[in-house]
């Protein structure tokens, strides 16, 4: 993945939002779509290409599928998108 595709797939308003709802701590699906406000075909797509990006790592507990941010650096590019996005 290339520096423009993954600025592309970070800048999403969508994945954003899922980072932002990642950056504290793991969360399965249904915890994502509860906290985030998301609808659950809208997290698993935006999931799987935050994965695809390296963004996002799984950790199964029993039957449950955790995500959790790859790298602290993650949260704070989101970060500073956002608040670049929010300046008015």
């Amino acid at each position: 993945m290339n520096e423009k595709q993954l600025l592309a797939t970070i800048a999403n308003p969508v994945r954003l939002r899922l980072i932002r709802c990642l950056s504290k701590k793991a969360k399965n699906v249904q915890e994502l779509i509860n906290t985030c406000a998301l609808s659950q075909s809208a997290v698993s797509q935006h999931l799987a290409k935050l994965r695809k990006a390296k963004l996002v790592k799984t950790t199964r507990q029993g039957a449950e599928v955790y995500y959790s941010l790859a790298s602290t650096r993650t949260a704070k590019i989101a970060h500073s998108i956002l608040s670049f996005i929010n300046q008015k």
